[in-house]
């Protein structure tokens, strides 16, 4: 297994066993020859990219990351991370989530963060979402970790946040009101305040959507779609005057939003009823059974 094509022959011969139900042998055997997978994975550390980036394959694969701060082969893939190709960092990445190991993770992203690497958005909130251990527990690592990230990586941890938890509501809401946060920051944020309702923010959405600025549209265009989950009179309300916005994106999401809070009657009398030409044909057009997109305009 010192060349790759033997490492690969050795995988195959694994997963050909775990097709007979060989599992726990494997996992036996592997836990019993960590020694021989270390002195193997160091010296693959030292080859070219692809073959190091088949090295932590196999490491994830065969789960050989283990807890503690100085576990070898945690050591070995948080080096990795930093490597310029992709693939050695997203397999170091993924034998990372695998160990199921809250603090190897943090020490990745720092590793990441510190060196200026801007690993693939997808893959990251991706890959987070593998995580083979407690996910909530590595959320909240992450969180307490905030300040050490960079903007780019704060952006995927919202996305990973929105996927699995709601506990980040009161957090969440102070970094959507700082207005010295990055744009597409706080645009994840309203995001996951579209999933997870929040009394304290619907009042901060309805003033987005009521309040905004030519130059911060978008905010106001993606608070209209969450508010779709903050049904009330004072929700209509704002919806109502966001569909008679000047801004497309605002009409169009402020109706779609709409249309999901009010029952058919209510539409007609709305249509009817409103004097703003666009508002009038944007209702008709979201209200009058057209598909719904669920692109937000705002990417």
């Amino acid at each position: 297994m010192s060349k790759s094509s033997g490492l690969i022959l050795f995988q195959q011969a694994v997963e050909e066993l775990e097709a007979k139900g060989k599992q726990e042998d494997i996992e036996k055997w592997v836990r019993n020859n960590r020694d021989l997978f270390y002195k193997l994975s160091s010296a693959y550390m030292k080859k070219r990219g692809m073959e190091k980036a088949l090295m932590a394959y196999i490491i994830e694969q065969h789960h050989l990351c283990g807890p503690g701060a100085r576990d070898p082969f945690a050591l070995q893939m948080e080096w990795l991370v930093s490597d310029h190709s992709i693939y050695c960092r997203e397999n170091a990445l993924y034998a990372l989530y695998a160990g199921g190991q809250p603090e190897h993770v943090i020490k990745a992203y720092h590793i990441l963060t510190r060196m200026r690497i801007e690993h693939s958005s997808k893959m990251v909130t991706d890959g987070l979402l593998s995580f083979q251990g407690d996910r909530e527990l590595l959320a909240e690592e992450l969180w307490k970790n905030w300040t050490h990230y960079s903007t780019y990586y704060k952006i995927c941890f919202v996305n990973f946040f929105r996927m699995i938890s709601g506990n980040f509501t009161e957090r969440l809401l102070i970094v959507l009101k700082d207005e010295e946060n990055d744009r597409e920051l706080r645009l994840a944020v309203i995001r996951y305040f579209r999933k997870y309702k929040y009394d304290k923010a619907w009042e901060y959405l309805c003033c987005l959507v009521e309040e905004w600025r030519e130059s911060d549209w978008e905010y106001a265009a993606l608070s209209a779609l969450a508010l779709e989950s903050y049904p009330g009179k004072r929700t209509i309300d704002v919806l109502k005057k966001g569909c008679e916005s000047r801004n497309w994106y605002i009409r169009y999401n402020s109706a779609q939003s709409l249309g999901k809070l009010i029952d058919h009657e209510q539409k007609g009398k709305f249509i009817q009823n409103e004097k703003d030409i666009y508002a009038k044909e944007m209702m008709a057009y979201k209200f009058m059974g057209t598909e719904e997109s669920t692109d937000d305009g705002c990417d």
